[in-house]
């Protein structure tokens, strides 16, 4: 027990006495959850032009319910359909309303498929809102239509996924190219109790940062949570575990820093591509969707989101309490049997 709390003390004081990376890990978390979110509205903004081509002013009912709709962020007149097209070539519009004694007709952009289902959603919904059939639209879990709070889980698992994953592999692999791992086998110290110091000491620093994260948000962008605290806490702790457990199954095969950057730079990229942190597991083909029982990320944001923004509770999130320990065990297991081999 001594020479465990020798070694975590010995990475306390190794963490503190780099200023530099000290300043990096207490103020990149803010200054991320600070930053990205207001980029993350979820908001509408549609630019649309007009064209009357009879000049009778048929369109105007259309274009006063548009300019006043929270969707569209800009109106345009144009005297003839050239100039709109013109317009739209170069990127200034995303839609043109066309109007002759023929009736209507919407020209979309189809640059951005996306964009464009939005555009013609949007414009559906103003011309048709008074022959609506009185449909009332109630959301259950995100009412006040905050999309920040959505993403900003999925920042904080990504902020302590890099720090967390990063810092363990490149100490792991700095001390073994120094030469520090061997002197520690002259002494009494045995391996094991080197690196579950490690372990205990980067498991202890993750759960300060998520605390740090979330008490950020909590305050700042007025982040919900729904559910308890105690199933946060757990099942944080469980995806931090993943996340240690991986970092050090990455470590047991690097012998430089270098081949430890890249493998972790491409495990870390598949891994939050795979995890649903930016676009919706309905969107994945069915082989990229499988991948999430086996990638932590996705524990560590399904479960957050959850019991967070769902409330749910622990009965309700055991397929995913189990799924990150057998992860977690499988990692570990992995690790200890590269070490064996390497005796």
């Amino acid at each position: 027990m001594r020479l465990l709390i020798a070694t975590i003390k010995k990475e306390f004081l190794q963490l503190i006495r780099n200023r530099v990376l000290l300043f990096l890990v207490l103020v990149c978390p803010i200054v991320v959850l600070g930053i990205i979110p207001l980029s993350f509205d979820g908001e509408y903004r549609l630019r649309a032009g007009f064209c009357d081509i009879n000049n009778q002013m048929q369109s105007d009912t259309v274009a006063e319910r548009v300019a006043s709709s929270f969707m569209f962020d800009r109106t345009i007149f144009y005297d003839n359909i050239e100039s709109a097209e013109d317009a739209m070539e170069r990127g200034e519009l995303d839609m043109i309303f066309v109007s002759s004694d023929e009736g209507y007709n919407l020209i979309l952009d189809g640059t951005f498929p996306r964009r464009a289902m939005t555009s013609l959603y949007a414009m559906s919904y103003e011309m048709m809102q008074d022959k609506s059939p009185g449909v009332v639209y109630q959301t259950l879990f995100n009412s006040g239509r905050m999309y920040k709070h959505y993403y900003l889980i999925s920042l904080v698992v990504l902020v302590i996924t890099i720090l967390g994953a990063a810092l363990l592999t490149l100490n792991i692999v700095n001390e073994r190219e120094s030469g520090v791992e061997e002197q520690f086998k002259a002494t009494l110290m045995e391996r094991k109790i080197y690196l579950l110091g490690k372990f205990v000491f980067f498991t202890i620093f993750c759960l300060a940062e998520i605390i740090i994260c979330y008490l950020f948000c909590f305050f700042v962008y007025d982040l919900p949570l729904k559910g308890d605290i105690v199933p946060l806490f757990l099942v944080s702790i469980l995806f931090v575990f993943d996340l240690l457990a991986m970092a050090m199954f990455i470590a047991s095969f690097s012998k430089t820093q270098l081949r430890a950057v890249y493998i972790l730079t491409i495990t870390l990229v598949l891994l939050i591509m795979l995890s649903t942190m930016f676009s919706h597991l309905s969107s994945m083909p069915a082989w990229a969707a499988a991948t999430r029982f086996i990638n932590p990320l996705w524990y560590g944001v399904e479960s957050s989101r959850k019991v967070i923004l769902m409330g749910a509770t622990l009965f309700e999130i055991q397929g995913l309490i189990t799924g990150m320990i057998l992860v977690s065990f499988i990692l570990l297991l992995s690790q200890i049997t590269i070490y064996r081999l390497e005796r």
